[in-house]
């Protein structure tokens, strides 16, 4: 059988359930695309525990990585990438942690020797239900979607979420858990989320919108 002299020691029936397992473990991404289209290669990224994999399907399929660029996930969720993962540029020796949420509703680029921690979150748009029925919020906050970029150097703790729209400046340090709703400028340590108070919408607003 084609194979088993590469596999010293296995005999056929073994190097058979070897290919099957592998086959299952590590489908082909092609095959995936063919059959369920980026819906489906998405699905499988979660699932996928391989940095180097991942990292071949992201640039497969239109993501701008550099060579030098690792490890890309593994476990990662890519959301919205539309046709393809091309709003996702990564440079040179930058890191993408494990369990990383990127929403490629608009562009995300994170620069040379940056670093995104595990299960962090970054976005790249707002959108609080535009089109739904008795939906009044979604016309006082109306849906936005800008690029969001993580400039050279800079850190991003785990599980800190990044907002649609910001610029996290070089060198700059993001802490565990933080929510950055703001740029941060170059050199910056951000230790905590910003606190403000919390806003009362006016009633008016919402008589307008009796249900």
């Amino acid at each position: 059988m084609v194979g088993v002299d590469s596999a010293p020691g296995m005999g056929p029936l073994d190097w058979v359930k070897y290919r099957l397992w592998a086959a299952e473990r590590f489908p082909d991404p092609e095959l995936i695309h063919r059959h369920g289209g980026m819906f489906m290669l998405v699905d499988y990224l979660r699932s996928c525990g391989s940095p180097d994999i991942t990292r071949q399907i992201l640039a497969r399929f239109g993501a701008k990585i550099h060579p030098t660029a690792q490890p890309i996930g593994p476990w990662i969720t890519v959301h919205e990438p539309g046709d393809d993962f091309s709003n996702l540029e990564v440079g040179p020796s930058a890191h993408i942690g494990k369990e990383v949420f990127l929403d490629l509703t608009d562009r995300i680029v994170i620069g040379e020797s940056a670093a995104i921690g595990m299960r962090a979150i970054v976005l790249t748009h707002l959108n609080l239900g535009e089109g739904y029925p008795n939906k009044p919020t979604a016309k006082l906050i109306p849906k936005k979607q800008k690029p969001t970029r993580i400039e050279r150097g800079a850190s991003i703790g785990a599980g800190s979420i990044v907002l649609c729209g910001v610029t996290v400046g070089e060198d700059a340090v993001v802490n565990a858990g933080v929510v950055v709703a703001e740029d941060v400028p170059p050199r910056t340590i951000v230790t905590s989320s910003r606190q403000k108070d919390p806003y009362t919408m006016p009633e008016k607003f919402f008589r307008r919108f009796q249900r």
